[in-house]
């Protein structure tokens, strides 16, 4: 039962990871375009840009010429001849900047940051504020969702832990109540009656988590997730000895819990 609970963790630890390698490329397409100003000199443009490069939570900046601008409207419609050339109109496409952040909620921290800055008379407009603001607050509640969910999982899988060695401590010790009688009235320490209790909580959780951690890779092998997961949002080779050393500790404290309270309280008692 307790391989099952650290297999089920698993899988939602997986599924997790899923989501957030799914939210951080969804994360890298909502950009934020800054037009710029027929009149803004590549020098200046030049400086916004090892600025914005600085920024905190600034991943990439990308700028595209006018020209660059109408090339890439022309590609993507190839069928067609170029609308402006024909009628005689200049290029009207202006030039732009893309800036790619860690979150879209830093947008806003951006445009406000150049609002109060020279670089602030060189923007003509920007996109993607107004535009995707729905997508964002989506994105957002989806990303502190899936947080809570985790740590509610965690939670759960802590004290579903805790309480399935104790219960098996429990039944060991039942089983065992002649036998520890005896050790007592020999005058063993308590740690003597301890020990072998607590060694066996940590034999439950090795063996439980050995057990998960097979259920995981036949599962991760079988259907294929493992191609699709990120280093980044899920690596075994890190979950794997972190889930071992804390279901040893897990295990080192329900053992002692559990025997703790039995030999204080019912022994005791029964003793009187």
């Amino acid at each position: 039962m307790i391989g099952l609970i650290l297999f089920v963790f698993n899988i939602i630890m997986v599924l997790n990871g899923l989501t957030q390698g799914s939210l951080e490329e969804l994360n890298k397409k909502i950009d934020l375009i800054l037009y710029l100003n027929s009149e803004a000199s590549i020098y200046e443009i030049t400086d916004m840009i090892n600025d914005l490069k600085a920024y905190p939570n600034v991943i990439e900046v990308t700028y595209t010429s006018s020209e660059s601008a109408l090339q890439d409207f022309l590609a993507t419609y190839p069928e067609k001849e170029n609308p402006f050339s024909t009628y005689g109109i200049e290029n009207p496409l202006p030039q732009s900047i893309k800036i790619v952040t860690s979150d879209p909620s830093h947008h806003q921290d951006v445009t406000d940051y150049l609002a109060g800055t020279p670089y602030g008379k060189l923007l003509q407009g920007t996109e993607s504020l107004d535009e995707n603001q729905e997508i964002v607050a989506r994105l957002l509640s989806l990303t502190a969702f899936t947080k809570k969910l985790l740590i509610g999982v965690i939670l759960t899988f802590v004290f579903g832990t805790v309480l399935m060695v104790m219960n098996a401590i429990n039944l060991s010790i039942f089983t065992r109540k002649t036998e520890i009688k005896i050790m007592q009235l020999v005058g063993a320490k308590p740690r003597m009656i301890f020990l072998p209790f607590i060694f066996e909580g940590v034999v439950y959780s090795i063996i439980a988590n050995f057990f998960s951690l097979f259920l995981l890779l036949f599962f991760l092998q079988s259907t294929g997730v493992l191609d699709n997961l990120s280093l980044n949002n899920f690596n075994i080779a890190v979950l794997a000895p972190l889930e071992l050393i804390g279901s040893i500790l897990i295990g080192v404290l329900a053992s002692y819990s559990a025997t703790y309270f039995y030999l204080r309280h019912n022994l005791l008692l029964e003793d009187s």
